[in-house]
């Protein structure tokens, strides 16, 4: 059987990778071999995770514990989800879609403030520009004004002259050396994973390495 699962995966590779040359009917054969079964685990997973978390406690909870009959509600409003497929009465699936958008978008909130405002400006300033170690120090001042500088850039409420010229030139740079910095560790992301299906493919199926 692990043979078997080693040629199944060997071949899916290779049938992904002959996209590298041009489409053909292999690739788009196991491309869609792999977006059904994608399909069904996360079905199975999603049904797990209702008989689990919902349905389970509600109705058939384990020894000692008590029945939690409010989460009929959740499921209730999940089941009300699908009435948008029924003509008469979709206007009732925009009741849980409101729940769904307004909890979203409060525990959205609530990490964008912590993670992308509090935690950046607690990250741009915890280093001191002064201290035992000067290379902290130099990073630290490097850091805050990089900061500084791409706020500028965004800054359109004044004309780009002067100081906010100069701190607008900083901003950009400060930008394109992020940029060029993410775009490296998601091409070397990448590249780790081919070198990954290159050693399976030598190793565990060619047995060459």
């Amino acid at each position: 059987m692990e043979t078997l699962g080693i040629w199944i995966a060997a071949l899916g590779t290779l049938a992904i990778l002959s996209f590298l040359y041009k489409e053909n009917p292999v690739y788009r054969t196991v491309e869609h071999i792999f977006v059904g079964t994608a399909a069904g685990i996360g079905l199975f997973w999603g049904f797990d995770t209702i008989r689990t978390n919902a349905w389970n406690p509600a109705f058939n909870p384990a020894d000692g514990d008590s029945r939690k009959l409010m989460l009929i509600i959740p499921m209730i409003l999940g089941v009300l989800l699908y009435t948008r497929f029924i003509d008469n009465i979709k206007w009732v699936s925009r009741i849980p879609l409101g729940f769904i958008i307004g909890i979203g978008s409060a525990l959205a909130i609530r990490g964008v403030i912590g993670a992308s405002f509090m935690n950046q400006i607690i990250a741009t300033m915890k280093t001191p520009l002064w201290g035992e170690i000067r290379l902290f120090a130099i990073d630290s001042l490097l850091l805050v004004l990089g900061v500084i500088g791409t706020l500028m850039y965004f800054f359109f409420s004044a004309e780009q002259k002067g100081v906010l010229k100069y701190g607008s030139v900083i901003g950009k740079w400060t930008m394109m050396i992020a940029f060029g910095a993410a775009f490296g560790n998601t091409v070397m992301a990448r590249i780790s994973l081919l070198i990954g299906r290159i050693y399976f493919l030598l190793g565990e199926w060619l047995q060459i390495l």
